[in-house]
């Protein structure tokens, strides 16, 4: 066995006789290699946060849209449209109206229900950070007189109602005017559009946009537009180092924002060896390995990560700012390496504190020991001091543990009967209790409480002796156990137990208790003497949270009806 003191100093004497020969060069070019690795995860974990903040405010318009989506979903009554002949419609095919009286219900339903709907909607867009319009046009097959509605605050400090496009003038293609209909129709699923100018409210804008089906038909569009100066803004909000900044470009390199280049340029207008970076920005999520170009003379970094309406927000940042730390810390090292004094002490400070690491374990351990936490392990196994003395320590604990667990076993088990006692009761009492006082409303305890009583155990006492009533216990015990094999048993006194039911045997309670009659009727058959017969009184109450504050009361309940039980037993005697 080698003791902490052997240790030290031969792990001591090696640390020097390493750091004379090899530090200073082994360092610096580890320090290197990792500030590099170190700065590009940094880079990569700016881009990350910048996405998920932008990600958060892009949430809020796809919460808002699909929650309204799945409301008016709901709302629509199929019924209405099987009646009016419309089921199957794809969209916009269609335009002419139908002036039969199918048609005209219809409208008049369409009527209430998109007032239902414009309510919700308004009450949504007004809590939705950057929201600058919403709308909900119907399908032109389905009716040519309700076509929807359209609000929009471009301009103004509140949502004004706008007029609807009119989808048949225009052509399926034009994005500006149509493109907010007709690219979910065809697409089939929600979406977000890229940056386009919307001619209809004469401003540049986002959108995430929604096909609504029901029964199979198409009904129309509902969608949320988000400022284009409102989202840049955010990116624009965006610093990184001294000069570093972020900027948007769809997945072919197109340029959506970029503060040096202009929109719809090309991101290769940066530097032409970016060409070969272009393919992956399909990329589903983005690169963990930095980009490497030149501006201006100067060689920049960057990373992308994709927004969930498929743009890549992109951070960029000179690498001479990116590396300034790790230029500083290989400086340092050089002249660090001059002294060796200061290694010796870094190093015998490392060593230390790799030896001291399982003594401190083992005084935490200690201390959640005293806590009362016997469920400590320890896994050092070294062939010293230390080691020896976690072993025992670990020893130590196995055996408090079946020392504590022998005396819970004394503690809450009844000694004649085996089942649990009083004071079990009280814990599982306490435990249901804190279920009901949590006030929880979908998940209010369910269960019920059975109290027994031992018809005439004084008499067999009087008569026969308590050895033959600790024989009729017993066998009164062991007959509800048989019965209620899935449910705690209690004896609560002398001749009382109690059974709480809950799970499978709540629900069975009734066939239960049955049971227990037919298995009295059994054995009372074919039992000669008092205390061979089981002759017990049984009262069974449901938890009602409408008139039960806790156990105490249903126990109530049930030890009345145990009484009442008692008596009519008597009566029948």
């Amino acid at each position: 066995m080698h003791s902490i003191q052997t240790k030290i100093m031969a792990l001591t004497m090696a640390a020097i006789l390493v750091s004379v020969l090899g530090f200073g060069t082994m360092s610096y070019a580890s320090i290197r290699r990792e500030s590099a690795n170190s700065s590009a995860e940094t880079m990569w974990l700016l881009c990350e946060n910048c996405r998920a903040s932008i990600e958060n405010y892009l949430d809020g318009i796809v919460q808002s849209v699909e929650m309204v989506s799945r409301y008016a979903t709901e709302e629509l009554d199929a019924v209405e449209l099987v009646e009016s002949g419309v089921i199957g419609l794809d969209g916009g095919s269609n335009l002419e109206p139908r002036l039969t009286p199918e048609q005209e219900q219809l409208d008049h339903y369409l009527d209430g229900y998109m007032e239902k709907v414009e309510g919700v909607f308004r009450s949504v867009a007004n809590h939705t950070n950057g929201a600058v319009a919403f709308y909900y046009r119907i399908n032109p097959e389905i009716s040519t007189s309700v076509e929807g509605f359209l609000y929009s605050r471009v301009d103004t400090a509140t949502y004004t109602r706008k007029h609807m496009t009119e989808l048949a003038a225009y052509e399926k293609d034009d994005m500006g005017h149509v493109g907010w209909y007709y690219t979910p129709l065809l697409r089939g699923r929600p979406s977000w559009l890229e940056a386009y100018d919307n001619d209809n409210l004469g401003v540049r804008m986002f959108s995430y946009v929604a096909p609504l089906y029901k029964a199979g038909t198409f009904i129309g569009v509902i969608g949320m537009d988000l400022s284009y100066d409102t989202l840049i803004s955010r990116v624009r909000d965006i610093q990184l180092y001294e000069t570093g900044f972020a900027f948007l470009v769809a997945e072919d390199g197109r340029v959506v924002y970029h503060p040096l280049l202009d929109s719809d340029s090309m991101l290769t207008e940066l530097d032409s060896r970016l060409e070969s970076f272009v393919p992956s920005l399909k990329q589903n999520k983005g690169n963990t390995e930095p980009v490497y170009y030149m501006v201006n003379g100067e060689q920049r970094q960057m990373f992308f990560s994709t927004l969930s309406s498929g743009l890549k927000l992109i951070v960029t940042a000179p690498v001479r700012e990116i590396d300034a730390s790790g230029q500083r810390l290989r400086r340092i090292l050089i002249f660090m390496s001059l002294g060796i004094l200061v290694v010796f002490g870094v190093v015998s400070g490392f060593i230390m504190s790799k030896l001291i690491k399982p003594l401190r374990r083992l005084t935490d351990a200690s201390e959640r020991l005293a806590a009362g936490d016997y469920e400590v392990q320890l896994d050092y196994d070294g062939n010293d001091e230390v080691g020896t003395l976690t072993r025992a320590f670990q020893r130590l604990v196995e055996h408090l543990k079946i020392y504590i667990s022998d005396l819970n076993s004394m503690a809450y088990r009844d000694s004649m009967t085996g089942v649990k006692n009083k004071a079990a009761f009280a814990i599982s009492t306490r435990k249901i209790n804190d279920r009901i006082h949590m006030g929880d409303k979908v998940r209010v305890p369910r269960f019920a409480v059975v109290m027994l009583d031992c018809n005439g155990l004084k008499m067999i006492n009087d008569t026969y002796g308590h050895e033959k009533g600790d024989a009729y216990l017993c066998m009164s015990s062991r007959a509800v156990c048989d019965i209620f094999s899935r449910s705690p048993v209690f004896r609560m006194g002398g001749d009382e137990f109690t059974v709480l039911l809950e799970g499978a045997e709540f629900e069975e309670r009734e066939e239960l208790m049955e049971r227990f009659n037919a298995l009295a009727e059994r054995i009372n058959a074919g039992a000669s003497e008092p205390w061979e017969r089981l002759n017990i009184a049984k009262g069974l109450a449901v938890y009602d949270p409408a008139i039960d504050s806790d156990v105490e009361s249903v126990l109530k309940r049930a030890d009345e009806l145990m009484y009442e039980d008692k008596k009519r037993s008597k009566a029948c005697r």
